[in-house]
């Protein structure tokens, strides 16, 4: 009942796919620089292992991986953990990082997957545990039609709702872009929805989230353009306003950033 009306509303935000690719290139060192023992205690991680999704002989596959930390966390728990990203440096961060923490039962693709035909590729229904967590991967109907298309037994997937974001928010004032609901903060809703038309019992869990982050000058411009630039048509006058506001908010060379956001974390298993 649902579904013909989440197909229609549940669209992908992303309109540049070059500079979306550019964005999580640059952000790739960040993504790549955590420890592994935190990472065990994230709760993403800790509700697969309290509700059984996995065992020993488990196959994963992490959708939208970043720099493998969920992959690499859980290969002690399964058999193999396949991760897949659309950007190269993410992927070369995953592979790196699993070296370090020598995992060697994990594998990472570079994959667009709004363009994947996972039945050519040999995914379908092959996974014991399908993953999403924060990524912009699952970006409509399809893609996390997809996603659930791969599993077998158990699914999870993690998406930020009512987040604010310190300088993120005050740039879209500036340069006059309409405030507007994310489709990504009504994700967790529609994913519900199909989910329980096909049959399932999803469960939900909430985590309140705040981090800072920190980037020079140059990092920081390069990321929020081509953030910009992934959504909306901007121009050279707006790119300079972007650098002016930035140049005018840090502090010795550095940009800081607050974000707040509210983690909505589904999971359900076959019955």
């Amino acid at each position: 009942m649902f579904n013909h009306k989440i197909k229609e509303i549940w669209e992908n935000d992303i309109k540049n796919s070059v500079a979306a690719v550019d964005l999580w290139n640059e952000k790739a060192d960040y993504f790549g620089s955590y420890n592994l023992e935190e990472v065990q205690n994230d709760r993403f991680v800790e509700i697969i292992r309290e509700k059984n999704l996995i065992d020993k002989d488990a196959i994963i596959l992490d959708v939208g991986c970043g720099a493998g930390k969920y992959c690499t966390a859980l290969a002690d728990d399964c058999f193999k953990a396949i991760g897949t990203d659309l950007s190269p440096k993410m992927i070369e961060s995953a592979r790196r990082k699993a070296l370090e923490y020598s995992k060697k039962n994990v594998e990472f693709r570079c994959d667009d997957w709004l363009k994947l035909d996972i039945e050519k590729e040999g995914l379908l229904h092959k996974f014991d545990l399908v993953m999403a967590c924060m990524t912009p991967a699952i970006c409509n109907y399809e893609t996390f039609k997809k996603f659930i298309d791969c599993g077998k037994n158990a699914g999870i997937f993690c998406s930020g709702t009512r987040r604010t974001d310190s300088v993120n928010d005050e740039l879209d004032k500036i340069l006059g872009i309409k405030k507007t609901k994310r489709n990504s903060e009504d994700a967790v809703l529609y994913a519900f929805n199909i989910l329980w038309e096909r049959g399932y019992y999803p469960n939900i869990e909430y985590v309140d989230q705040s981090w800072d982050s920190q980037e020079n000058i140059e990092k920081a411009f390069k990321v929020y353009v081509n953030r910009f630039k992934s959504k909306y048509n901007i121009n050279e006058s707006q790119e300079t306003v972007i650098r002016r506001y930035l140049e005018d908010i840090s502090e010795d060379g550095i940009v800081y950033e607050k974000i707040n956001t509210v983690k909505a974390i589904l999971y359900w298993k076959n019955n």
